[in-house]
């Protein structure tokens, strides 16, 4: 972790977070692992070129420890705006040395790994279809456009480094059986998964630049160590595209959760935008797209709490509600998010209702459909925010107009109270107030 992680990168979490949320919805019993990598070594062009933490180190005068710390902060307090669960474990890479150390002597002891000059590589012509199990390339032709350094020391092309002898200079080391040195990226993840999920666990998820070589390396040495398969189903999201084309520094188009912020709009918006898009197809981001969630989300919020605020108790859904069976049955079907989001607004349609029986059902499907969703609807429903001040007296002198029939005032106090970014809704019930997010359609 040595950088603020763009949307693309927190896109494919927001895909992983409903996974594990339908999981959840389902009953299942669940424990997610995600790690942090803190012990710096990816590279920009290969693995055997100059760690991306160091450099961070460096420029930013701090230790690499500290500049994953900064950055793994950031994250989560991003995938917190996003409304992204926890995961059960969140293991750094920095206290799992010894456990790479012991796969590493496993993969050795069985004729997997050799030692070599500068490190210890693991063989991959004795893992029979490595690079093959996730990519339907043949390596063959993989590897005659690949930009892999010509390295003497190792056996094949494409092995791969467990462990790393230490270069002058280096900010992270350790003692290992072989040479000072660090971990290679691939064993760090098998380490720390089979630790916590065991040898074989269910789902592994990525994004599709993991695809070749970190997932199909993972497979390889966790298999060759266990003789077990390592994961039962994988999980890859495309890359997030930016007005149709690719996020580049050079041209300025990668952007962060607080860029989403500074424009004036609330980070959920991006969930709702995620939402709408098969993970299948992927996401092609655009400031007015964007704009279109936050305004489906502003306008199921305001809905949900003209609901709330009518009344009663939401009503659990009933198993064999049809609108609940249809959302299951999306969410259930590859996780179809476009298919669960049409549910939920044929549940707002209830919502709608003058029948506080139908209300009340519309209520609570949309807030069981939000377990797996996770807008946070029930949080912006129900919230206790209250006017106070001079907001309050507006309001307040606009119902006592109201009342005596003085309609042109109340519409000059709604109009005070709208610039102040408080709207005011009449209903049969009475007056309704909510706040006006800034950047939002009024």
């Amino acid at each position: 972790m040595y950088a603020e992680q763009h949307i693309g990168n927190l896109y494919r979490y927001v895909v992983a977070d409903v996974i594990r949320r339908t999981f959840d919805y389902f009953g299942y019993d669940v424990t997610q692992v995600m790690n942090i990598t803190d012990a710096g070594h990816i590279t920009e062009a290969d693995d055997d070129g100059v760690a991306r933490m160091e450099n961070a180190a460096r420029s930013e005068h701090l230790s690499p420890l500290a500049i994953a710390e900064k950055y793994t902060r950031l994250f989560l307090e991003d995938r917190h705006k996003l409304n992204i669960l926890d995961p059960d474990v969140m293991p750094k890479a920095t206290e799992h040395i010894p456990e790479m150390v012991a796969l590493i002597e496993r993969l050795i002891a069985k004729g997997h790994a050799y030692v070599a000059a500068d490190g210890v590589y693991f063989d991959t012509s004795t893992f029979p279809g490595y690079g093959s199990r996730l990519n339907t390339e043949p390596l063959a032709e993989r590897q005659a456009g690949a930009r892999v350094e010509v390295n003497p020391n190792k056996r094949h092309t494409f092995d791969f480094a467990l462990w790393r002898a230490a270069k002058p200079g280096d900010l992270q080391q350790w003692d290992s059986p072989w040479m000072r040195g660090n971990p290679g990226w691939h064993i760090e993840c098998s380490a720390m998964s089979m630790k916590y999920l065991g040898e074989t666990f269910d789902l592994h998820s990525g994004g599709e630049d993991h695809l070749f070589p970190h997932h199909e390396c993972e497979i390889a040495q966790s298999e060759a160590a266990t003789g077990k398969q390592f994961v039962r189903y994988w999980n890859h999201v495309y890359f997030l595209k930016v007005d149709g084309g690719g996020m580049h520094k050079s041209i300025g188009n990668v952007f962060l959760v607080r860029d989403i912020e500074e424009r004036g709009h609330d980070p959920l918006a991006f969930r709702m935008l995620v939402l709408g898009v098969s993970y299948r197809k992927g996401l092609d981001f655009t400031w007015a797209s964007l704009a279109e969630g936050e305004r489906r989300l502003n306008s199921w919020r305001s809905q949900l709490r003209e609901a709330v605020q009518a009344g009663g108790e939401p009503t659990l859904p009933a198993a064999d509600d049809p609108i609940r069976a249809a959302f299951a049955q999306a969410v259930a079907d590859d996780f179809n998010t476009p298919r669960a989001v049409a549910q939920a607004e044929a549940a707002l349609k209830l919502v709608n209702s003058t029948d506080d029986a139908t209300r009340l059902r519309g209520l609570g499907l949309v807030f069981d459909m939000d377990r797996v969703l996770g807008l946070r609807l029930e949080d912006s429903a129900t919230a206790t925010d209250d006017l106070a001040g001079e907001d309050r007296r507006l309001f307040e002198e606009r119902l006592a107009a109201r009342k005596s029939g003085d309609y042109q005032r109340s519409d000059e106090l709604r109009k005070a109270l709208e610039a102040r970014g408080i709207k005011v809704k009449d209903t049969k019930d009475g007056s309704r107030w909510e706040r006006i997010k800034e950047g939002s359609a009024r």
